[in-house]
């Protein structure tokens, strides 16, 4: 009995993380197959993908694109939205302001 109330505490304890982590997986999947399947961009076109989770931010997930054409700026997407994914959002590594005519791979929200 003791082992099972260890095991089952350790699961407990776990499950919140592992939920992030696979939903983490899931939204870089979703904007990357957005990205290639409806965008038409190439894969290697794409340098990175990731996702990010904040406990208390709004949204709590929220991916970070960087294209390899420019790898200064990056896209911020939110995928939960299945209908539209963005990009949303964009800001350049070394605090530079770009406006949205300067970026090759923004397109506005609509």
């Amino acid at each position: 009995m003791k082992k099972f109330l260890i095991v089952a505490l350790v699961i407990v304890l776990l499950a919140p993380f592992c939920t992030v982590l696979i939903k983490k997986q899931l939204y870089e999947k979703r904007i990357e197959n957005y990205l290639i399947e409806d965008m038409s961009y190439q894969k290697e076109v794409i340098q990175s993908i990731v996702c990010k989770w904040h406990f208390a931010g709004l949204p709590s997930y929220w991916v970070k694109v960087i294209f390899s054409d420019e790898p200064n700026v990056v896209y911020i997407f939110f995928p939960h939205n299945k209908d539209h994914f963005g990009p949303y959002e964009h800001s350049t590594i070394d605090g530079t302001i770009l406006s949205t005519d300067q970026l090759k791979h923004f397109k506005s929200y609509e």
